[in-house]
């Protein structure tokens, strides 16, 4: 069995004798709203960087802002701030590029980002999980494995892998391919045990091996 991996955002009321005020209203109330809601970055980004999680920025030209506070969150519910960047915020003449970098992301969970532009209200959110792969260079999630699950190990250049599975008893029972950083793994018509992967470069010798357990 050869299956291939898939990949690891008012209508107004204007009554009678009261258009002039609640025009007026309607007009700065769409003033605010509009600079609250304009996006002022034109690129939000954030990266992978030795365990760390690296975020850039960029403010575009003639917008600025009083401060920027960063917030992070694993739900993208609840947010927390976890830095701050002081004083003026981007320029009137030219785009402005910041950075920002998690020393400490939360491991094995997305991570959500978001930023507070002073009185500009908060940016788009961009998310990042870090996974460990722990001593043997890989993770499986969940194990034991009921049904579905992902098999994560490191690809920073994107090449193509193969992931061949064998039960205990060295019979081969199916393979995959991926250039992703991880393998979407199938047991629901597997039976309950213990099961040995190996995962390479394509053509090339194994480069880790491991278990994983199938408990339905």
């Amino acid at each position: 069995m050869e299956n291939t991996s898939s990949k690891c955002i008012y209508p107004g009321i204007i009554r009678r004798g009261l258009k002039f005020p609640i025009l007026l209203l309607v007009l700065f109330a769409g003033t605010r709203l509009f600079a609250q809601e304009t996006t002022i970055l034109n690129n939000f980004t954030a990266s992978e960087n030795n365990g760390k999680i690296f975020l850039q920025w960029v403010i575009t030209s003639g917008s600025t802002c009083n401060g920027t506070k960063i917030f992070r969150s694993t739900d993208n519910l609840s947010f927390t701030q976890i830095g701050e960047i002081s004083g003026v915020c981007g320029s009137s003449s030219f785009a402005k590029a910041y950075d920002f970098t998690d020393e400490s992301p939360i491991d094995n969970l997305k991570n959500h980002y978001r930023l507070e532009l002073g009185n500009n209200g908060f940016s788009k959110v961009v998310s990042l999980e870090i996974t460990d792969l722990q001593n043997g260079g890989y993770q499986v999630r969940p194990n034991p494995v009921s049904s579905q699950a992902k098999i994560y190990f490191k690809n920073k250049n994107y090449e193509n892998h193969q992931l061949k599975i064998h039960n205990q008893n060295g019979s081969f029972v199916s393979s995959s391919y991926t250039n992703d950083e991880c393998f979407d793994f199938d047991a629901t018509n597997l039976h309950a045990g213990i099961y040995i992967f190996t995962i390479s470069k394509t053509g090339k010798p194994d480069k880790l091996s491991g278990k994983l357990v199938v408990h339905h």
